[in-house]
């Protein structure tokens, strides 16, 4: 018997479709505001993890994401917030750019690197549901 996640459909043959990785990482995305609602959001505080699945997702319906978007989605202080999206662009996880339409804003992307190592990770979470 299969345990997949909410929402999320794969045929017989086991393939998954890039529609069914976005809505695993928004469902994971759902939950873990849901568990953070429970607890202290201290105790569970990870906005590194939230920006990626959050730039994963948003890429995947092709939408750009502003710096203060993001800001807004790692769940922390947005000075908290700044500083890790600001390491993880150091170390080449993230890339910045600014928006043509508008020069004052930032916007955030994966780097190709990074979304092919998120969309292997969920795929392996997708995977193990049907197990």
């Amino acid at each position: 018997m299969s345990t997949r996640p909410a929402g999320m459909s794969v045929p017989a043959e086991d393939v998954i479709s890039e529609d069914d990785l976005l809505r695993l990482a928004r469902s994971i995305s759902h939950w873990r505001r849901k568990r953070d609602a429970m607890f202290e959001p201290v105790i569970f505080a990870d906005p590194e993890w939230d920006i990626l699945l959050d730039l994963f997702t948003q890429g995947g319906f092709d939408r750009r994401v502003s710096m203060s978007s993001l800001c807004i989605a790692a769940s922390v202080p947005t000075t908290t917030a700044m500083r890790c999206i600001s390491a993880m662009i150091e170390q080449g996880v993230l890339a910045r750019s600014r928006d043509p339409g508008d020069a004052r804003r930032v916007l955030i992307e994966l780097t190709e690197e990074t979304r092919a190592k998120m969309r292997a990770w969920l795929l392996g979470v997708a995977r193990a549901q049907l197990r």
